[in-house]
């Protein structure tokens, strides 16, 4: 994922708090009077964001106290061409070099400290800081990564989908300014993947994604910016029908409605900063406690771009048409009818799963496909008589099975049916492609033609004992290896069982 946060922390939320919004005041939510507003006791971590998003690059990080985000202990840099592993060390020795000061004056509060790094780090502490509070930091030293550069490029993607996402979330009757979430999210990268399965523009794991959209083996609407940003609406939206506030619905969108309920309860009211400050929720981790300082300096940033970055420019928004499919079609024959490059039409329709590209999978009915405005030159009714009979169907293709066998790997599996270890990994949400299981049931985008399987003939063989052992029939392994005597077998011969 390419920027801080992912959706890892998303808890499903009951759909019953969906009609609570026939029982609010008539006052429309984006209309509220503050709805981000910026207690006092948040502004240094905000700040810390700001600098985060706006300084410091990905080539560079800093080191800090993980609950008091304005204590910088130091400002480390990297090598663009050195390892993840070396930067790992190169954390690792800082963070200990900067634990024994704080040790040091943790338990040697009576020994003079001449060391100029133990005066600095001391002077980042107010006067009256006990022993105890020094001891406690010395286990709070966290290293956050800097994300500028991407965040310059993500305001220069944006341009492609900020007119719409403000046009769908004005119609969704929320506050425009939750547009510049994806800055926080995805770097407005539509194909953002994070390690949690996180996916898409808005970051929507599988099980929250499911609430909204589709996500199967033929199409993943997570990763269409425009039915995803739709999708990110109606559950920012939810969210806000549920806490009550803008900044606990954003917070939700990481932590999850569930878990913003257990933090409004255990702290007695909906103030952020005190939830921030004060909740000790298990999973309320520190990503989920930023989660909205975070998008407070995004939001700052997106807003005035070139008292950050200087000027900007974002790129234009995407100019498209749409055409809703009547029937089934292969890629093939869209490609062909519309007369629309490969890559163009991936970038345009980035829903559709490897499946529907190995053409395994028709593109399904009802579809929305998008084209490049003056794609359609032609009537639509037209071009899509144009599509050959062979390049289309009445329903969508069969899924097929394959039942895991010892000795089988993912990889193994997917050669002999002519896919990647990707494709069928994720075809079956597998997060581990290392992790299969005897008997596990896989599935497949196709019937494939069965490998051929032989059997090496062995000492005391014949041809009844090898059909029972392997549970073919004798005439089949007559006609398969066209054999004219059926007592005629050597040892080392290799016979065909399919």
């Amino acid at each position: 994922m390419t920027a801080f946060f992912s959706l890892r922390n998303i808890k499903r939320v009951g759909c019953g708090c969906l009609f609570v919004l026939t029982l609010l005041p008539a006052l429309s939510f984006a209309d509220e009077v503050q709805p981000f507003p910026r207690p006092a006791t948040l502004q240094a971590d905000v700040r810390f964001w700001t600098r985060i998003y706006s300084e410091v690059t990905t080539h560079e990080g800093l080191l800090h106290d993980n609950q008091q985000l304005n204590i910088i202990y130091a400002r480390l840099s990297f090598s663009p061409s050195s390892s993840h592993r070396a930067r790992q060390q190169s954390i690792k020795k800082k963070k200990a070099y900067y634990k024994k000061i704080l040790l040091d004056l943790a338990t040697k509060p009576h020994i003079r400290l001449t060391g100029r790094q133990h005066k600095r780090v001391k002077a980042m502490w107010p006067t009256e800081t006990s022993r105890e509070e020094f001891k406690a930091a010395a286990t709070r030293l966290r290293f956050q990564l800097g994300q500028a550069d991407r965040f310059k490029q993500g305001l220069v993607r944006s341009g492609r989908w900020l007119p719409f996402i403000k046009q769908e979330f004005s119609a969704l009757d929320i506050p425009l300014e939750l547009a510049s979430l994806p800055h926080v999210e995805s770097s407005f990268r539509s194909d953002a993947k994070s390690h949690a399965g996180a996916a898409g523009l808005w970051q929507f794991t599988r099980s929250t994604g499911r609430r909204y959209m589709r996500i199967d083996q033929v199409l993943d609407e997570r990763l269409d910016p425009f039915l995803a940003t739709r999708a990110a609406g109606l559950l920012l939206k939810n969210n806000h029908q549920i806490t009550g506030t803008w900044p606990l619905a954003l917070t939700a969108y990481n932590h999850g409605a569930g878990g913003m309920r257990r933090a409004i309860k255990a702290t007695g009211g909906t103030d952020i900063s005190k939830i921030v400050r004060e909740y000790k929720g298990r999973t309320f981790g520190f990503a989920s406690r930023n989660f909205y300082n975070a998008f407070l300096a995004a939001r700052d940033i997106d807003e005035q771009p070139a008292k950050y970055f200087g000027e900007v420019v974002r790129e234009p928004a995407m100019q498209i048409q749409e055409i809703e499919l009547s029937s089934y079609y292969t890629v093939k024959g869209l490609l062909t009818a519309f007369g629309v490059k490969n890559n163009i039409f991936k970038s345009l329709n980035p829903a559709l799963q490897p499946t529907i590209w190995s053409n395994h999978k028709y593109v399904p009915k009802g579809y929305r496909l998008r084209v490049p405005v003056g794609a359609l030159a032609a009537s639509t009714n037209d071009l899509m008589a144009s599509i050959p009979s062979n390049e289309r169907g009445r329903r969508q293709k069969a899924d097929f099975s394959y039942r895991v066998k010892r000795g089988d790997t993912l990889s193994k599996i997917a050669q002999r049916f002519k896919l990647s270890s990707r494709q069928l990994a994720a075809l079956n949400s597998l997060k581990d492609r290392h992790k299969i299981r005897v008997g596990q049931v896989l599935r497949l985008p196709h019937a494939a033609s069965q490998p051929k399987r032989l059997y090496q003939v062995r000492r005391g063989d014949n041809l009844s004992l090898i059909a029972r052992k392997e549970g073919v029939l004798e005439a089949d392994l007559l006609s398969l290896n066209k054999l004219k005597n059926r007592d005629l077998l050597y040892v080392g011969q290799r016979l065909r069982l399919r």
